[in-house]
């Protein structure tokens, strides 16, 4: 088992409300050194080079996104850190932001630096009160000691950073849909002509990034691009924030190389199953995820088209033999459709009537009648949904029909 440590390295050891107390760990050195001494093309290059992906659960490639949105004309650029998270299951961008916020706040400076933004803001989650605190704390003492505002650490380089409280929306996990949450709009997806690293927030060059990708940065331009692109696999290097649920012998948040076994992550590092449960299968991502029966524990986590397993952003919920799937199901659906946005009719209408089967799969008054339509809402969904949100609603219930997991929905 893999210990290395790139984002939690120094939680527990530093104090979160104290920027004295990250710089004597080294904080901000990195900053320094790349205000001084390296051409925002060489800081792009560099990310590039060391293969870092997107968290935030898509996996794009960071360095490709900034070098698009640095060589994008416009009248100015921003820099945006995604702290949304709320997927269900998912706590680590929470805990980033509550254990070591001026590491965050260090990324988005190099971050903005290296694409030419003057101005950024932190999309937070509106129910991370603690994290909020900690962040208009850390922001404040980055704007005494001229970490933040104008000519940053003695140079020419300027940058104003902003908090952003959203409503705790699901859709604004998604990039447009931030976008237009920051504007004053309605929280609900654009049709992407353009990617927004090209025109973004206010019809500008925006970059967006999720919190846990930013705070590998710091350490990707200290240590260098080689070093991390070795530390993972080929596809997806680096390590990750696991956040592992359900009945295991130590719940909660493990850093691992991305390229590890679902088996490894849940009997290693959660130490397995707790006494007198057996495990069932793993869904892999949170609510919208892939499940994983027991014959497939060996297979690898990672991004893009070379790993195994989609790791998302990072959640694994270990379900145990004799939980009630039924009511899974129905928490699944539940929860999208409350969070659908209501834009296009198909996830609008669809995770509705889905709802009303899934009441009815529990109460035991689902029927063959149901189990048809059922299969025709899920192609619905994920053929003619707007966005991915209706796509990723029934990603779990499609794995149920196909592993035979409820007898009701077989054939």
């Amino acid at each position: 088992m893999s210990e290395i440590k790139i984002i939690t390295k120094n939680w527990g050891l530093i104090n979160p409300i104290s920027v004295d107390s990250y710089t004597k760990k080294g904080g901000y050195r990195t900053l320094y050194s790349v205000l001084r001494n390296s051409r925002p093309a060489e800081v792009i290059e560099e990310i590039k080079r060391s293969g870092l992906r997107g968290r935030g659960g898509a996996g794009f490639y960071t360095g490709v996104k900034w070098e698009k949105a640095a060589r994008a004309k416009g009248i100015k650029k921003y820099f945006i850190c995604n702290l949304d998270e709320s997927e269900p299951g998912v706590y680590k961008d929470r805990l980033i932001a509550e254990n070591n916020p001026h590491l965050l706040l260090e990324g988005i400076l190099i971050g903005a630096y290296a694409i030419g933004a003057r101005e950024g803001f932190i999309y937070l989650n509106g129910s991370f009160h603690l994290a909020k605190r900690l962040l208009e704390n850390a922001l404040k003492q980055c704007y005494e000691k001229k970490i933040l505002g104008k000519s940053i650490m003695g140079t020419t380089f300027d940058f104003d950073l902003k908090i952003f409280v959203g409503a705790g929306a699901y859709i604004c996990g998604e990039e447009t849909a931030l976008l237009n949450s920051l504007e004053g709009y309605r929280g609900e997806p654009r049709f992407k002509s353009v990617y927004p690293c090209e025109e973004g927030l206010f019809c500008q060059p925006t970059v967006i990034n999720n919190a846990e990708t930013i705070v590998n940065v710091p350490w990707i331009i200290k240590n260098g691009a080689e070093k991390f692109s070795k530390i993972g696999s080929k596809n997806s290097p680096g390590t990750k924030l696991y956040c592992l649920n359900g009945m295991l012998v130590k719940s909660g948040l493990f850093e691992a190389p991305l390229g590890t076994s679902i088996r490894e992550l849940i009997f290693d590092y959660a130490g397995g199953m707790q006494l007198g449960f057996d495990l069932w299968f793993a869904q892999i991502g949170g609510s919208s995820g892939k499940l994983v029966p027991l014959s497939l524990l060996d297979k690898l986590v990672g991004y893009g088209n070379g790993e195994e397993i989609s790791i998302g952003q990072g959640a694994i919920l270990v379900v145990h033999r004799g939980y009630d799937i039924k009511k899974l199901i129905l928490s699944w659906i539940n929860f999208f459709q409350r969070e659908s946005c209501g834009k296009c009719v198909p996830c609008r209408e669809g995770t509705f009537r889905l709802k009303l089967m899934a009441e009815r799969l529990v109460s035991g008054e689902f029927d063959k009648n149901d189990a048809e339509d059922m299969k025709k809402i899920i192609w619905t969904l994920e053929n003619t949904s707007f966005c991915p949100l209706g796509k990723v609603a029934v990603t779990g219930l499609k794995d149920v029909i196909k592993y035979n997991l409820v007898k009701e929905l077989k054939g």
